[in-house]
């Protein structure tokens, strides 16, 4: 068996950085574009939590009910009254996210991969592997191979053998400040962190690839994510980033040798510095690129793509077996470290 699709998600890559940086691999795609969210998300700040819940089961947040990483839509009426007026208020309001603090107001609990009842892009397909994709924490069972995503207690795994091993390659994404300093300050050495993590993951996605075959992987790195959050559109470190993700990719092409390749992102980023971050999401500059034109327009279009690619189609969509219990208290400590709370 060989893999047919590799999917990789640089997540926060954003189109007006990609001409900046020398990245040989995306240049060599075919076909690329614009990737935007949802309708509902087009004039607001898409969330990470449901940007690829949308893009990984190909139904709206309306449908799949994630609209935050930090938040379910447990009052839909309530959310549709405030997105009437909600952009009459300022994104940044004396340096607060005062539209978002808005939108908390008619969202419910701290979700989980439990509360999503649509199956995953992975789960159509066979002997799949999905990997650090956020809000697949804690996995479903799978033929495949799932390894959870941000935000985590700890990594996952389905099944649950593998688990060891990849906890031994993989220790999950670090913390950006000590619970004990007691401030949203950086701490030293954040940035080699995330590298390091980066580091971990690609070598983590190569030995599983060495342990067996896959017919579709979904690959997720958050590097640009985090380090853009922290950082000033001057620093180093968002070059040597996107020059990073570009040849992990080509590594993993060389590895893989998948029949094709398709690079998307969840949002884009812009300056805008706000308490805790420097760079914020920006809606309307997502990318996708593929070596064949994927023809996508928005997160909806992802799922149903890669299906029709396998020849497969999104039936029995939700499912069987009951959800697990998620640690959402140690959860919601990981949203607070990286400034979502």
């Amino acid at each position: 068996m060989s893999t047919g699709l590799l999917v990789v998600g640089w997540d926060a890559a954003t189109r007006a950085h990609l001409g900046s940086f020398d990245l040989p691999f995306y240049e060599s795609l075919e076909a690329s574009g614009t990737l935007l969210p949802e309708p509902f998300w087009q004039s607001r700040e898409v969330d990470s939590g449901s940007a690829w819940t949308t893009i990984t089961t190909g139904h709206s947040m309306w449908e799949h009910r994630i609209a935050t990483l930090s938040g379910r839509v447990e009052r839909p009426r309530r959310l549709k009254f405030i997105s009437k007026f909600d952009h009459f208020i300022p994104r940044n309001l004396f340096d607060k996210p005062a539209r978002i603090w808005l939108r908390k107001l008619a969202l419910g609990d701290q979700p989980t991969n439990d509360d999503v009842p649509y199956k995953r892009v992975w789960h159509y397909l066979p002997d799949s592997l999905g990997f650090a994709v956020p809000l697949t924490y804690p996995p479903r069972r799978t033929d495949g191979v799932t390894v959870s995503g941000f935000p985590n207690p700890e990594v996952a795994v389905q099944p649950p053998e593998l688990e060891d091993d990849i906890r031994e390659r993989y220790d999950g994404e670090p913390q950006r400040k000590f619970s004990e300093e007691g401030s949203g300050a950086v701490r030293d050495g954040y940035i080699d962190d995330l590298f390091e993590t980066h580091r971990q993951e690609r070598d983590t996605v190569l030995w599983l690839n060495e342990q067996r075959d896959f017919s579709f992987q979904f690959v997720t790195f958050t590097l640009l994510d985090r380090l853009l959050h922290v950082t000033d559109p001057d620093n180093d470190a968002i070059q040597r980033a996107y020059e990073t993700i570009d040849e992990t990719t080509a590594t993993l092409v060389d590895a893989i040798d998948p029949d094709d390749v398709l690079i998307l992102s969840d949002h884009g980023m812009k300056h805008a510095p706000r308490l805790k971050w420097r760079h914020i999401h920006d809606e309307t500059s997502g990318i996708w690129a593929g070596t064949r034109d994927f023809g996508l327009d928005t997160h909806l279009d992802v799922t149903p793509t890669i299906l029709d690619y396998y020849g497969a189609e999104m039936d029995d969509e939700r499912y069987e077996e009951p959800a697990s219990n998620a640690n959402t208290e140690e959860m919601e400590g990981r949203l607070e470290d990286l400034g979502y709370l």
